[in-house]
C-alpha cells in the first residue's frame, strides 16, 4: 500500500540535486547505490520532505557522484554563505582612488590628501584613467 504523497516544498538543494541526478539521467536508486545512501533519504531531500539538513559527511558522496565541490554542495545547503562581496558605489570609489594616489609613476608633484569629498575622488580617478590608459571604475 503506497502512502498518499504530501505537498512539500524543496530546499535549493533538493532542486540542485534533482538537477544534477536529471542531467546524469540516473535513477534515484542508482545514486544510492553509488554512493551508500538510501535512495528514499535522496528522495526526500529532493522533494524537501525532510526538512533537517544532512550532515557534510553524507553530503560528501553525494558531491563525488555529482561532480560538484563540497564547498557548492554546503553552499545550496545553506552550510556556508556565498562568498560573492557586494561593494557599494563608495566602497568602489575609495578603493579605486586609493589605488590611483599610489601609483609610484605619480609620486612626484603635489601629494594628494586623502580626505576628499566623493566627487573630487572621482575626479582624481578619471584623471589617472586617461593618465594610465585603463579603467578603475
Amino acid at each position: 500500500m503506497r502512502r498518499k504523497a504530501k505537498n512539500h516544498t524543496p530546499t535549493p538543494m533538493g532542486k540542485f540535486l534533482r538537477k544534477l541526478r536529471e542531467k546524469k539521467r540516473v535513477t534515484l536508486r542508482k545514486v544510492g547505490e553509488a554512493t551508500g545512501l538510501s535512495h528514499v533519504y535522496i528522495s526526500q531531500l529532493e522533494t524537501g520532505a525532510r526538512r533537517k539538513l544532512p550532515t557534510p559527511e553524507k553530503l560528501k558522496p553525494l558531491a563525488h557522484y555529482s561532480n560538484v565541490t563540497m564547498k557548492e554542495l554546503l553552499e545550496k545547503a545553506g552550510y556556508v554563505g556565498s562568498t560573492e562581496i557586494i561593494e557599494t558605489f563608495e566602497q568602489r570609489v575609495n578603493k579605486a582612488f586609493l589605488h590611483a594616489i599610489n601609483d609610484p609613476r605619480l609620486k612626484y608633484g603635489t601629494r594628494i590628501r586623502k580626505e576628499l569629498d566623493l566627487n573630487t575622488k572621482r575626479f582624481i580617478i578619471a584623471v589617472y584613467e586617461k593618465f594610465a590608459g585603463r579603467k578603475l571604475l
